[in-house]
Order: structure tokens, then sequence, then C-alpha cells
């Protein structure tokens, strides 16, 4: 009996002793949670689709609403800083936005624009941009059997949602406003303003 007490001791001796030297530890910090960061930046490439409507302002009250449809493609840069990412795009969409009235029609078969991007990102795959550069068209205007085609160079703005799937991929909703002045067309007497809103959708594939 003795012996069971003494061995009962002792146990719990050595269970007090080890439950002190425990408390005296540094109690360790959780763990942080850290979120996955996905990589942004780099070189891509892309096509893209979409419906343009415009304003052809004559003055004196006359105006055309050219409208339609659009395709073309896109290239550009990225670089990022943690969750902020910026970087340029060059594209290009054949397009044919069309209106006619009292004989008169306008055309806008191209446009264009050189822009820089910057965005940031709500999640590691979401991208939320703004977007402002330079913006170029072409366009026809016809009266009878005579055409003129003239060039126009203006600015362009505007903001998207970019979403990176499967590492490289990319999917985006955009809205872009170009506007020119001073439209000149050979041939006519007058000159206009020419305004195009263009929404679209985008995929792009990262190098």
């Amino acid at each position: 009996m003795k012996k069971i007490l003494l061995g009962t001791t002792m146990v719990a001796g050595l269970l007090m002793a080890g439950a002190a030297q425990a408390a005296d530890l540094p109690a360790k910090a959780p763990p942080r949670f850290a979120p996955p960061v996905s990589e942004w930046a780099g070189f891509y490439i892309g096509i893209h689709g979409g419906y343009g409507w415009g304003d052809v302002d004559f003055g004196e009250g006359l105006s055309l609403s050219p409208s339609g449809g659009l395709v073309g493609g896109h290239a550009g840069y990225l670089w990022q800083w943690g969750g902020w990412v910026g970087g340029l795009e060059v594209d290009y969409s054949a397009a044919s936005l069309k209106d006619d009235l009292e004989g008169l029609t306008s055309k806008i078969d191209a446009l264009g624009s050189a822009r820089g991007r910057l965005g940031w990102l709500w999640t590691p795959n979401l991208l939320a941009y703004g977007t402002a550069g330079v913006g170029w068209a072409h366009s026809k205007l016809t009266e009878g059997d005579f055409t003129s085609g003239e060039s126009s160079f203006g600015w362009v703005a505007g903001a998207g949602l970019e979403y990176q799937f499967a590492n490289s991929w990319r999917l985006r909703a955009e809205y872009l406003h170009y506007d020119f002045t001073d439209v000149t067309y050979a041939g006519f007497n007058f000159n206009t303003d020419l305004r195009v809103d263009v929404v679209r959708g985008a995929l792009s594939f990262k190098f």
C-alpha cells in the first residue's frame, strides 16, 4: 500500500512539474493566413468583340447616330506592384457602325487606340481598372454617289473588369468612349464632331 501511494505521489509530482514548465514556454502565435497572389505582370495578346453607337454632329441641329458591331485584336504589357496593376495597351477594331438620313450616310468602319491602364485587384484574380489614351477612327460620309473617307485622332477613356483564370487566360468586360472634334470630309463644306461609345468583351492570353 505504501508503495502504491509513493508511486502515485511521484507521478502526480512529475505531471505538475511538466505543466509548470509548459506554462513558462512562450505561446506560439497563430499562423497568419496569406492569400494566394496571382501574377499579372507580363506581355499579353487577345481578341475582342462588341457593340458601338455614335453621334456625328454636323451642327445646326443635324446629326446622325451610327451603330453596329465591331471585332478586333489587342496587345499590351502589365506591371504589378502588390495589389496595383498598370500597363500599356494598343488595339484595333474593324467596325460597321452606320446610319443614314435624307440621302446622307455616315459609317464608322475602324477604331483603334493606344492607352494606359491602371487598376486594383479586388481579389487575386479580379482586376477593376480605368484606362485612357489616344483614339483613332476611320469614318466615311456618303451623299448620293459621292463618298469621302477620313482618319481622325482624338482621345479615348473607359473602365472595365478583368478576370484571370487557369494562370494565363483572362476574360474582360470593358466600356470605352471615343471623342473626335472638327472632322473634315473632303468635298463637303462642313466639319463634324464625332463621338463613339463601345461595350465589348475580350479574351486574352498572358505569356
